[in-house]
């Protein structure tokens, strides 16, 4: 029986699950005041399911189809077998991640000038071969203003007037949470064009992950149209930024950037881009994957800036909610070593830019991926001073000698003060059949809140029903929330203590300057602790959701739907108690459509400060996902007579979703390949039939001989008459091109001399 149909069969009456107060550990549940909304089904038909306000009848039909592209499980494992390149890539990655033009002494000269440098030597723009210009140009479907969703957003609002005056709302649009979208992101694509389509079909990290995840946001935005508010971040910022390299030094940037921009001739030849000894099948690249991590980058600093931005904050306009739509994500990728499709660590490197722009002291990750998070935890060990699995060696460090180790090789912990707290499944990467080292396991499995470290691992349990589901819930994997609590509480009491002490010394200070002469030494000047200001970061992955492909998912550990809303919410509780309600999200995993749509959704609505909205339990029932995920294909055509609450939401939802961001509206099998300039790029488009409307008008507006904008309306007068209104139809294309042609003839007659007709 499928996962699906048990939850069908096994939910529920809602209960409200309470803690004794004589517990071992005490559960932030009952702090939380969480409500589980699970109710039962007598059969597999579902006879009553609310879309907001509205119903699906039974008798509705689907019509799904699985992802061609999709390989059996018994093939994926024995690609994965016959390669075993992971610990083949981590054993050699100091030979593979040196960069070509790095000079130990050239970097040290360049640092004493400047903590913070931009593009430095070979990698500033000068330098670089003019012939990249043109390669790195991005993509010309890119929306930058948004001008398809605020269109597509508008139409909604005026075709369901009574929204505005029935749905709950923000004012003020500060209180809304935010939704950063980032343009760049789809520009990351896997180039190899010789590989086979069974090959292909196993690169799970692709661009398409963000069309899912934008119809994700639009499930949210139909349900709370006023609770969110949708922007681009257009920022593109330095991969060579102090913020960056801090965490992953000196010389994987360098190589990084190398290896994009060698990528082009490379896959120009077919040839493999990337070092043999890697794994070549989690990892890729492409010249224009610069365009994507600037544009990651960028977007991580636009997130922390909505929080807070010193002028929005005397205006009282910053924002207290955000989730971050970006990829690659960043939660495997160590210091100095990339892995599982993770190229930079996003996470961490926002912790950072947030303590270097705006003084935050100390950060919590909330970790809800499948898989560990080996690289989040690893710099956190940086963090407290220790040497990193894969860290920074003495070459890599920005400045070693400023805090120099001690006989053990430990060094004294620095701000920002990071813990991490991770949900995930100990069966699945990196701790996974071919890669379960002993150190991994161990990695995995990490408890401690001492010696400068706060790391709480907690794994996965198998279950039947949502019932038993949310007994683990409320009895272990609470206990990430109840230690993250505990380090906050702490770190807030430390820093009282080291004020109140360092307030007896500076009292003691002021009487040694009024009386020195009383003194035998002379008393220093006592230096304030760092001010205590705390955030909360969720790394939000989607990969353990119960519609996650079993391809990815493959030892039967998963969440239902309804857990991403739950603890989100818990989260937002949290937040409350220490962060003013502070938390940003960061997408990381999530690789099937049916995972990121409706992870996404539930996600969303429990990132709301607005304690009476809750997760509907119907709107994360199989028949809504797979009406979700038709809009993830590239040729998907809305329902002309939807006959049902749920299609007419649904093709509200995937038009507002793929209006978002056009350029990730792509084939599946889709491979980068250089363009030479744009009327190549447009014949290539053209050349993926049949073209989505969509994408066609965006391609005309950006074309270098357009002279209208493109049409605002799908209302046109008709060619042949005037009095005559007609829809953007086949019919009204053939009419126009009727009309030129019988035009062209007139005007052709009228020089010959000869009679207009018609």
């Amino acid at each position: 029986m499928s996962r699906s149909r048990q939850l069908r069969q096994n939910k529920v009456e809602s209960v409200h699950h309470e803690h004794d107060d004589d517990d071992i550990e005490e559960s932030l549940i009952s702090q939380f005041e969480t409500t589980l909304t699970i109710r039962p089904t007598a059969n597999d038909e579902v006879e009553d399911i609310s879309i907001d306000h509205t119903v699906l009848n039974n008798n509705t039909t689907f019509n799904y189809t699985r992802d061609q592209s999709i390989v059996d499980i018994d093939e994926l494992e024995e690609e994965e077998l016959i390669s075993e390149q992971i610990p083949k890539f981590k054993t050699n990655r100091r030979y593979s991640l040196l960069p070509k033009h790095a000079t130990k002494s050239n970097a040290s000269a360049k640092l004493k000038k400047s903590p913070s440098p931009g593009l430095e030597d070979y990698y500033t723009k000068d330098k670089i071969d003019p012939k990249y210009e043109s390669i790195l140009k991005p993509s010309f479907l890119i929306d930058h203003s948004l001008q398809r969703f605020n269109k597509a957003y508008n139409d909604f609002l005026d075709s369901n007037p009574h929204i505005s005056t029935e749905s709950p709302r923000y004012i003020k649009e500060h209180e809304k949470t935010l939704v950063i979208l980032s343009p760049y992101s789809p520009e990351h694509a896997f180039g190899r064009n010789w590989v086979s389509k069974s090959y292909l079909s196993t690169i799970f990290e692709r661009p398409q992950r963000l069309l899912a995840s934008c119809i994700g946001v639009a499930s949210a935005l139909t349900m709370y149209p006023f609770y969110y508010k949708i922007i681009n971040s257009n920022k593109k910022s330095s991969l060579f930024s102090s913020h960056v390299r801090k965490i992953h030094g000196k010389n994987w940037p360098k190589k990084l950037f190398e290896l994009c921009l060698e990528s082009h001739e490379k896959l120009q030849k077919d040839e493999l881009e990337v070092p043999e000894d890697w794994n070549t099948g989690d990892i890729y690249l492409n010249p224009k994957t610069i365009n994507a991590i600037e544009g990651v980058i960028g977007t991580i600093e636009t997130a922390v800036d909505s929080l807070y931005n010193f002028e929005q904050e005397k205006l009282k306009t910053n924002h207290n909610l955000a989730f971050v739509v970006i990829r690659p994500p960043g939660h495997h990728s160590h210091a100095c070593l990339p892995s599982g499709f993770c190229l930079l660590n996003n996470v961490q490197i926002g912790i950072e830019f947030a303590f270097e722009k705006y003084g935050v002291s100390h950060c919590v990750i909330l970790d809800i991926d499948l898989h560990h998070g080996d690289g989040s935890q690893d710099i956190c060990w940086e963090r407290a001073g220790f040497h990193g699995d894969y860290g920074q060696t003495e070459d890599d460090e920005l400045d070693p000698k400023s805090n120099p180790r001690n006989e053990y090789g430990k060094r004294f912990a620095t701000y920002p003060k990071v813990g991490y707290f991770s949900l995930h499944d100990i069966k699945s990467y990196p701790t996974e059949f071919g890669y379960a080292t002993k150190e991994n396991i161990k990695n995995a499995s990490t408890c401690i809140m001492d010696h400068d470290l706060n790391i709480w691992n907690v794994h996965l349990q198998e279950w039947n029903n949502e019932e038993e589901f949310y007994k683990h819930y409320q009895t272990r994997y609470v206990t990430i929330l109840n230690r993250a609590n505990q380090f906050l509480n702490s770190a807030k009491k430390q820093y009282e203590q080291e004020y109140e002490q360092y307030l007896i010394d500076l009292n003691k200070y002021n009487k040694y300057l009024v009386k020195p002469h009383l003194y035998q030494d002379p008393v220093d000047k006592p230096i304030p602790p760092m001010p205590f200001k705390p955030l909360i970061t969720i790394s939000a992955g989607f990969d353990a959701s119960e519609y996650e492909n079993p391809q990815m998912q493959r030892h039967g550990i998963n969440v239902p739907t309804s857990f991403y809303a739950t603890f989100t919410k818990d989260v937002v509780k949290l937040a409350k108690i220490h962060t003013n309600g502070k938390v940003i999200s960061f997408l990381e995993g999530g690789y099937s459509d049916g995972a990121l749509s409706t992870g996404i959704f539930s996600h969303l609505i429990g990132l709301i400060n607005d304690d009476e909205v809750s997760w509907n339990q119907t709107w994360g029932l199989e028949q809504v996902m797979k009406e979700l995920v038709k809009g993830c294909k590239k040729t998907w055509t809305p329902y002309k007579k939807p006959q049902s609450d749920i299609t007419i939401w649904a093709n509200e939802v995937i038009k507002l979703g793929r209006s978002m961001m056009p350029n990730a509206i792509l084939p599946t099998n889709y491979i980068y390949q250089y363009q030479e300039d744009l009327k190549q790029q447009q014949q290539f488009a053209e050349l993926q039939k049949p073209v989505n409307k969509m994408v066609k008008e965006i391609m005309d507006y950006h074309h270098p001989n357009r002279v209208s904008e493109v049409s605002q309306s799908p209302l046109k007068t008709d060619p042949q008459d005037d009095r005559k209104i007609m829809r953007h139809t086949r019919s009204y294309y053939k009419k126009l091109a009727t009309a030129q042609k019988q035009q062209q003839i007139q005007e052709e007659s009228a020089l010959n001399g000869l009679p207009k007709y018609k």
